[in-house]
């Protein structure tokens, strides 16, 4: 969206229905489960702005019932695929807990991708994976004491000395702002920003690999892009 998407509040009904901006089958290409097969559900609308974001989460007027989300799901994981993911846009900016309820009870692997400011109440299960990737100063509670992993978006020269991660507002652009710290033992993955200039892209892609090996994160890079695949 590059920074021009409405900033919707979370709105949270009875979680039978969704918004629902497309269903698609890929692979994960970044973070704990890169490489993997997976059925991805991106629901429509943020909380957040990100100046640099490039991803499409408004076009759609989709609002599906859960049964048909499930349906949709079905046809894609058919015991080769067990990973559904659930991004957005903000999934939490949703009621999208009778979703998640439902694939666990399929006994499907899910993994929701969050900014980490938002929360509704989620069962505990060893198959459900919170991934933050902190846009803010701050995430919500419950989210960094139930998150499997943080990842950060890293710009060149744009990192702590201390540790490697963004010191850079994603909500103003060229604007200061250290964004919420990993939890102690909680994996840690660094991504550099796609800006779309190659040179950059390369710059961002070096710096990645120089903070991996100082700090001990790990590098993950957007594979379906690599691949050419969405």
């Amino acid at each position: 969206m590059r920074g021009d998407n409405p900033i919707r509040q979370q709105e949270l009904n009875d979680g039978e229905t969704l918004w629902v901006q497309e269903i698609f089958h890929s692979l994960q290409g970044e973070g704990p489960f890169a490489g993997r097969p997976a059925v991805f559900v991106r629901l429509a609308g943020c909380n957040l702005r990100c100046f640099w974001c490039d991803t499409d989460f408004e076009s759609s007027k989709w609002k599906p019932s859960i049964n048909d989300i499930l349906s949709e799901v079905r046809a894609f994981t058919d015991g080769t695929t067990k990973l559904v993911v659930i991004t957005g846009g903000e999934p939490f900016r949703q009621n999208i807990k009778p979703l998640v309820e439902r694939l666990l009870d399929a006994e499907l692997l899910v993994q929701i991708e969050t900014n980490g400011t938002l929360w509704v109440d989620l069962p505990e299960s060893d198959n459900l994976h919170i991934v933050v990737s902190p846009k803010t100063p701050t995430i919500h509670q419950e989210i960094r004491r139930r998150a499997t992993a943080f990842k950060y978006v890293i710009t060149s020269d744009k990192v702590d000395e201390k540790d490697g991660l963004p010191i850079e507002s994603t909500q103003t652009n060229g604007m200061k702002a250290a964004l919420a710290k990993p939890e102690k033992n909680v994996p840690v993955y660094v991504m550099p920003l796609d800006s779309g200039d190659p040179e950059v892209n390369a710059l961002n892609t070096k710096l990645c690999a120089q903070v991996a090996q100082k700090f001990g994160h790990t590098l993950t890079i957007q594979l379906h892009k690599l691949v050419g695949i969405r």
